[in-house]
């Protein structure tokens, strides 16, 4: 009996050793999963993606996008992603899109991200589905046949559904930083001076500089100056002619920089190769109408005519249309904003004026960059055939800035807008 009973323990203790070293064996995939895991389509697809939409908006971001609306900037995304499909200027900020991402992007002055937008996995997403997941919004706002329902998240963000009215679906989302959205503003009053005008004369344009600076915070696409960062952009105005632009042409080569060339239309279909040589060097090619004239003096259709003769003959040596326009003397107005606006055009005007037209003079124009330059400049220059001393000024002009450890940039890289259509 004794036999009996050691034979059956020895047999439950290998029993439950058996069992111990089955169990520890067990491969990893054939454990039960947690209840929640076992059944992941519990929820309705719709469901689920706006769940995702809202955890991700939480943080700032968009599904399938590592950026956000709290610190990420536009300069990361181009490292990552590359430069943009386009830019548009859209109520004082820049939006970048990208078309394979499926993302727009918006960033104020100083390449912050404050808005991602994105229309990834909507389709058959209705206002009334919105509500029955996500609850009623916090408020709906109405804007240009649109409502746009918005959910305030923490930190201020907010989750925006556009949904048109002529649809009823959702045709993009927005995770907004309203805080972020206007970066400090940085508007430069402009400078340069002449001893060769009368006190009329000076007193007209110093009110005109007051004008249009106040004229420019009021309108999006109308530019003085950059952004508060170490770099300038050099620009020259109503070539091209044979000898100046040329000349112009050579020593912004030779110090291996590029400047912005406004040119007039008129002059274009007469030198043609030099706006060919201007364009293949690196320099941006751009609009300063066809003749000349003062545009707030012509009708809409007559500013119209000034701009789109211009494209064309701009089109016809490089190949591409302007999207940037510096009106005659400076002369803007409502009349000309909503004209230029409807043609893509924006308006680029200056915030330092060498007066190199006034006092011509070498030293007088180098003193007037050197003595007044800041971060973001807009320099005004002229590469007509009067301009020798322009010419004359240019290297010493380049070699200060450079000294001064100023970046000199294209407008395009400066404030970040398209230089072509």
């Amino acid at each position: 009996m004794l036999k009996v009973i050691k034979l059956l323990l020895m047999f439950s203790l290998l029993m439950i050793m058996t069992a111990c070293v089955s169990q520890k064996s067990l491969p990893i995939e054939k454990l039960p999963s947690k209840k929640n895991d076992l059944h992941p389509k519990d929820k309705e697809p719709i469901s689920f993606i706006l769940d995702r939409m809202m955890e991700k908006a939480r943080e700032g971001m968009i599904i399938d996008s590592s950026f956000n609306v709290m610190d990420s900037s536009f300069q990361q995304v181009k490292t990552k992603w590359g430069k943009p499909d386009q830019i548009d200027q859209v109520a004082g900020g820049s939006y970048a899109t990208y078309y394979e991402k499926n993302v727009v992007l918006g960033f104020n002055a100083d390449g912050e991200i404050y808005d991602l937008r994105s229309s990834k996995e909507l389709k058959d997403i209705t206002s009334k589905t919105v509500e029955q997941y996500l609850g009623p919004p916090d408020e709906i706002r109405e804007y240009n046949n649109e409502r746009i329902y918005v959910y305030g998240l923490k930190q201020n963000i907010e989750l925006k559904m556009i949904i048109p009215n002529a649809t009823k679906f959702v045709d993009h989302i927005s995770v907004y930083n309203p805080q972020r959205a206007i970066a400090e503003e940085y508007t430069l009053d402009i400078k340069g001076k002449s001893n060769q005008l009368s006190n009329q004369a000076w007193n007209s344009m110093q009110n005109w500089r007051k004008q249009i600076s106040l004229f420019s915070k009021e309108h999006g696409n109308v530019y003085l100056n950059g952004p508060n960062k170490k770099m300038v952009a050099l620009t020259f105005d109503d070539g091209p002619d044979n000898t100046i632009t040329p000349a112009i042409i050579d020593i912004l080569d030779d110090y291996n920089v590029k400047g912005n060339f406004f040119f007039l239309g008129s002059k274009v279909k007469l030198n043609p190769q030099v706006v060919k040589n201007a364009y293949n060097k690196g320099n941006l090619i751009l609009s300063h109408s066809y003749n000349h004239l003062e545009l707030t003096k012509l009708s809409k259709e007559d500013i119209q005519t000034e701009i789109e003769s211009t494209e064309k003959a701009i089109q016809s040596v490089i190949g591409k249309k302007t999207a940037i326009l510096r009106t005659p003397y400076g002369d803007t107005d409502e009349k000309v904003v909503t004209v230029t606006q409807k043609q893509g055009y924006s308006i680029v005007l200056w915030s330092i004026d060498t007066l190199d037209w006034s006092q011509k003079e070498a030293g007088h124009i180098v003193n007037n960059v050197v003595e007044n330059v800041r971060n973001g400049d807009i320099i005004l220059m002229h590469s007509d055939s009067d301009k020798i001393e322009t010419a004359k000024a240019l290297p010493l002009i380049i070699e200060s800035l450079q000294k001064m450890n100023y970046e000199i940039v294209d407008l395009e890289t400066l404030l970040n807008v398209k230089a072509y259509q």
